[in-house]
């Protein structure tokens, strides 16, 4: 490692520096100095701090590219985290509606059974699970059709603004505002009230 120049010596140093061209020498505390060699350690001395300089540049631009490093992660991290739920939600979604297109065709002599009773309690089970992944239905029937958020699988004939879901054939759900699966329907005008 090079020896750094004492200090308050290059200061007494930038300070005689400003003596005329006639001055071969300068005195300081500890002697004679020459003058070309004063001004090659002031040079050297410009030339480490010029060092210094893109040295801390250099380590702030690299603690900054960590810092954005590290967010990046984090970042993509919790993207695989929802992509994966929404994965899982996704293959869940066709046995709910298995589950409830199920417990609407149970004869009434076995809805009343407590054995159905607990079939009811799976379902409920199921849908809190989904719940809690911020999974939720989609009503569509009534609402304006929104390309967004309803696939048509029909339209109804002989309507000319064919522009409110009439019918729905496969529910749509959402997970955290955003569109899981869009809603199957059936596309016409409602009736006039």
């Amino acid at each position: 490692m090079a020896s750094v120049p004492d200090i308050d010596a290059m200061n007494e140093m930038e300070r005689t520096d400003t003596m005329s061209d006639s001055d071969a020498t300068t005195q300081t505390g500890n002697g004679t100095v020459e003058q070309s060699s004063m001004e090659a350690m002031l040079a050297e001395l410009n030339q480490v701090r010029i060092d210094m300089a893109e040295m801390l540049d250099s380590l702030q631009r690299s603690r900054a590219e960590f810092a954005n490093y590290r967010r990046r992660i984090e970042q993509e991290r919790e993207q695989l985290r929802v992509r994966a739920a929404e994965s899982i939600v996704r293959k869940l979604l066709p046995v709910a509606d298995d589950f409830e297109r199920a417990l609407r065709s149970v004869p009434e002599e076995v809805a009343a059974t407590s054995w159905f009773d607990g079939i009811r309690l799976v379902e409920r089970k199921l849908w809190g699970v989904l719940e809690a992944e911020g999974v939720a239905p989609m009503e569509s029937v009534g609402q304006p059709f929104d390309p967004s958020r309803h696939e048509a699988v029909m339209v109804d004939e002989g309507v000319a603004n064919a522009d409110t879901v009439i019918e729905e054939y496969q529910r749509g759900y959402l997970v955290n505002d955003s569109v899981l699966r869009p809603a199957m329907v059936k596309v016409g005008s409602l009736p006039e009230a």
